[in-house]
């Protein structure tokens, strides 16, 4: 898991009844949510036709109808010859029958995910938007149907497989050599190109772009290089191009899991119930660390009796998973005591449901393209060691990467790169105070090149809070003016961490 998680904004329990009550959630909230796209109050339906319209055809996201399209671009943009790829995107209609000229382009996060398949979760969030613009949702090259860089390195439906930590070197050459693509141009920098040759064939001047996660990086390259093509930006869970996947994770997954703690001794029920979780924490650790635990468990969804190994790497990974989402990690006090115990029904079925999402919506070569170029050759040994010595995560998770990098084809490190941005576009920053992948420090060294920028820390939420509160019209009002002038943002103040369970039937009444 990169700079990317699904949002489950729920925190589930164990075994087979719980992994079905899960699902049949989610299945409830397309419903509805595709009965939002068939109300009267969305156009999607009814839209007039627009004179560019042509060139798109409707498709269905999920029961969000939307004009799809593609571009032709060069693979090699150097060159200028070889290989040609379709560049797929989603188009939302503004409500309005004289819409905004700028559009709104969403770059979804990773680097890995596909922004087409968030388009159906993402329209409701960005309603207030759509009103007046246009929504364009770009599956970045090696995402979606964008000539997808997948490797399937792992089962999701494998549960000895959730708590593997090493990269499968044989299936990672296989994939190199089935892939037809060359791996080493698919960086951040042409993805910046793409989305300006994918802005000019749309017909928009200027655009504004929220980015989430890997895709604040590359909104923030796009303002490097194409400013006066940008109205505005809105970055949430902000990855400056000075973060460094992977490496700078172990400090930010340490901050987090110690708010977590700290959450729990000054809550009287969490503290009452667990008052020894950090030292809990850490002697489990300790042990995995000498034996890793073997254990029988269920499957959660075949009911099938397993015997799992569990080690303090793949343990620290699944810990950091969960704080990703503050509703998840209200599940942490119980996992920790049930794996201090031998049982890993709570942690197996958590892991799963990520896992399956992870599959569904990410590219892991393009996640290994982009940071083996861009991340893994700004790290020292010698500063590996030092974060790792003070982190729960350990240093294998940096050495595994720097492995894979070595066996999967990469553009060269370009240290322009990595330089700050400077930037008079207006931009909204928002953080999750408990984000352990990009916490608000990284908004902050954003924000230092950022002239028009406002840093939004939204209390108590994880990574990612574009579904949070009032945080969606937040979004609306700034992109309607491109200005944080008058923005008031007091809505968010009232924002809380979601109280831990107790036990398996959740917090104290």
């Amino acid at each position: 898991m990169a700079l990317s998680a699904p949002d489950t904004r729920r925190a589930p329990s164990t075994g087979s009844a719980l992994w079905r009550e899960v699902k049949r959630a989610r299945r409830l909230l397309a419903m509805a949510l595709v009965g939002l796209a068939c109300s009267e109050a969305n156009p999607e339906l009814n839209h007039a036709p627009r004179s560019d319209d042509q060139g798109l055809e409707r498709c269905d996201l999920d029961g969000t109808l939307a004009l799809c399209g593609q571009t032709v671009v060069w693979e090699n943009r150097q060159l200028e010859s070889g290989r040609r790829l379709r560049l797929h995107y989603a188009v939302l209609r503004a409500y309005s029958s004289s819409p905004a000229k700028d559009a709104v382009f969403f770059l979804a996060g990773g680097p890995g995910q596909s922004a087409v398949t968030l388009a159906h979760d993402m329209a409701p969030l960005l309603d207030a938007v759509r009103r007046e613009r246009d929504i364009v949702f770009l599956d970045q090259r090696g995402t979606g149907r964008s000539n997808p860089l997948t490797c399937e390195l792992a089962d999701p439906d494998d549960a000895q497989d959730q708590f593997r930590t090493d990269l499968d070197s044989t299936k990672l050459e296989q994939c190199v050599a089935r892939l037809d693509a060359d791996t080493t141009q698919y960086t951040t920098e042409a993805a910046v190109a793409d989305l300006d040759e994918v802005r000019r064939a749309l017909g928009y001047e200027q655009v504004n772009l929220i980015g989430a996660s890997y895709g604040t990086r590359l909104a923030l390259a796009y303002a490097r290089h194409h400013s006066a093509s940008l109205r505005s930006m809105v970055l949430d869970g902000v990855a400056p191009p000075q973060l460094r996947l992977f490496l700078d994770f172990l400090p930010d997954g340490q901050r987090a899991l110690d708010q977590a703690f700290d959450y729990c001794e000054r809550n009287a029920d969490c503290s009452e119930s667990y008052p020894s979780l950090r030292q809990d924490f850490a002697e489990l650790m300790e042990r995995l660390r000498k034996r890793p635990l073997l254990a029988k468990v269920r499957h959660p969804e075949t009911g099938e009796e397993l015997e799992l190994t569990l080690t303090a790497d793949a343990f620290a990974s699944a810990v950091r998973g969960m704080l990703y989402s503050a509703e998840v990690s209200q599940l942490l006090p119980v996992v920790i005591e049930q794996v201090a115990r031998g049982k890993l029904e709570a942690l197996l079925t958590q892991s799963m449901l990520v896992s399956h999402s992870v599959q569904q919506t990410m590219s892991l070569g393009l996640l290994l393209s982009v940071a083996c170029a861009e991340d893994l050759p700004r790290v020292g040994d010698a500063e590996l060691t030092e974060y790792a010595r003070h982190s729960f995560l350990p240093a294998s998770g940096v050495l595994e990467m720097e492995h894979a990098c070595k066996l999967w084809p990469h553009a060269k490190y370009d240290p322009a790169g990595s330089e700050p941005v400077v930037s008079s576009v207006p931009t909204l920053l928002l953080s999750g105070e408990l984000d352990p992948a990009t916490p608000p420090r990284w908004a902050d060294l954003a924000l230092e090149g950022l002239d028009r920028g406002l840093h939004v820390i939204v209390p108590g939420q994880g990574h990612g809070t574009l579904a949070v509160g009032c945080v969606p019209k937040l979004v609306g009002r700034f992109i309607r003016d491109a200005s944080s002038s008058g923005l008031d943002t007091s809505c968010v103040n009232g924002l809380e961490r979601p109280r831990f369970f107790l036990d398996l039937l959740g917090p104290r009444p």
